[in-house]
């Protein structure tokens, strides 16, 4: 193991370069700008914990369609500005909620809710406020269904669908879905995570890739041909090796769990990823990026999984207007994925108003199980943020031909989170 994590390490990765409380501020001012700060913070992707944690806390700087509303929330955030800036710890607390309904179902189930709740930190232990941060980072969450007989995770499986059409909203009750030590290097060109992770922030990003504030479907957030497990011990790290080339690598539990915190309980089986990836410069990698991803996963013995490997050449562009164009082209072997060809591509645009967001995304995927036809997957949502703290995110999923099932459902979303 300690072999693998150097190479992986030695072949790495992403820069880390954390912004100064000055720099927040005047990024504030734009989606583009805030995206260009959140990069900064994190060596993962949008959805991790110090990602989510500097988005929410710019977008709290701004002024917003609701300041009556936002005013309300006001003592509160002071009173973390004031613990963040004397103790180093950045707290944040959120809430989301998913409904989703099939238009067709095997089993007559065709409705599912669930809500989670969040605690989300990011302590700075060494060296705060310079450069080479080291930080203790955690999530402690509460998934619980909300009035239906399941969550949206067991949805695909009553309408026969091969994916997972809400990603993260599960019935796991609370949880440490992570804690890990974040270290940056080489004055922010380089960084490491290492703890209990969640390998899905550091693999195949582009910058849309958040499942609480964009796209709910597996298929569209990622590739299906990439088996990503659920959060356990692992480490990421790399740097930049050009101001526009970088490296980007991990190693984790191949059977992580959200509920199950044992040091690899399975045993020696890992899933390992790495990518090399270009960049107009380094705070520009969520909004233009291209990269090409490989990974492979061990053979699990006791889950009768075989082993995979595979690979994605993946892209996504900003343009100037605030439109966001992505896509990506995947191959794997072996059962673990849910397909072994996909191509799955889209779109992301801020009509203007506020914050709003409209996405829409489209994969084509031939499943694993060779037995299955070509499967379709459609979704488009809109996101209306009703302040700085809250955002209500309507959706809408097409599946065709979803592989056990003769119907073609469509499923209406409806997702709501609060930040605080």
């Amino acid at each position: 193991m300690k072999r693998r994590i150097l190479s992986v390490l030695s072949a790495s990765l992403l820069g880390l370069s954390l912004a100064s409380e000055t720099q927040a501020q005047e990024a504030a001012g734009s989606p583009r700008d805030r995206l260009e700060a959140t990069a900064r913070a994190s060596i993962g992707g949008p959805g991790s914990a110090q990602a989510q944690l500097e988005e929410d806390r710019l977008m709290r700087l701004e002024d917003s369609r609701s300041p009556v509303l936002d005013r309300w929330f006001d003592p509160i955030e002071v009173a973390r500005e004031r613990l963040t800036k004397r103790t180093g710890l950045n707290l944040s607390f959120d809430y989301q909620a998913l409904y989703q309904k099939s238009s067709d179902s095997l089993s007559g189930t065709d409705e599912a809710a669930s809500g989670q709740f969040r605690i989300l930190g990011n302590w700075d232990l060494l060296n705060r406020g310079g450069e080479n941060t080291g930080s203790l980072v955690f999530i402690l969450e509460n998934r619980h269904r909300l009035g239906q007989p399941i969550a949206p995770s067991g949805l695909a499986g009553e309408i026969g669908y091969v994916g997972a059409t809400g990603v993260t909203f599960s019935d796991t009750d609370t949880t440490l879905s992570v804690a890990y030590w974040a270290q940056a290097l080489a004055g922010g060109r380089a960084g490491f995570v290492a703890g209990r992770i969640d390998p899905g922030d550091y693999s195949d990003i582009l910058g849309y890739v958040n499942p609480r504030t964009t796209f709910s479907n597996y298929s569209i957030l990622f590739s299906p041909v990439l088996p990503i497990p659920d959060p356990g011990f692992g480490i990421a790290g790399g740097g930049f090796l050009t101001d526009q080339v970088y490296a980007l690598g991990l190693v984790s539990d191949a059977n992580g769990s959200l509920t199950n915190i044992d040091w690899f309980p399975g045993g020696s089986e890992f899933f390992t990823y790495g990518e090399i990836g270009w960049t107009p410069e380094p705070s520009k990698r969520y909004l233009t990026n291209v990269h090409l991803g490989l990974f492979h996963v061990d053979e699990r013995s006791d889950a009768g999984v075989p082993s995979a490997k595979g690979a994605m050449l993946s892209a996504n562009h900003t343009f100037e207007n605030d439109l966001m164009v992505f896509g990506r082209l995947g191959w794997s072997d072996g059962t673990a994925p849910i397909a072994n060809r996909a191509i799955n591509a889209g779109v992301l645009w801020r009509p203007g108003f506020y914050d709003d967001l409209f996405g829409l995304g489209v994969t084509i995927a031939d499943p694993s199980d060779s037995a299955l036809d070509t499967q379709t997957t459609v979704e488009a949502f809109y996101r209306f943020d009703v302040s700085d703290n809250i955002a209500i995110t309507g959706d809408l999923q097409h599946i065709n031909n979803p592989g056990f099932s003769d119907e073609d459902p469509w499923i209406f979303g409806l997702r709501v989170r609060i930040n605080l």
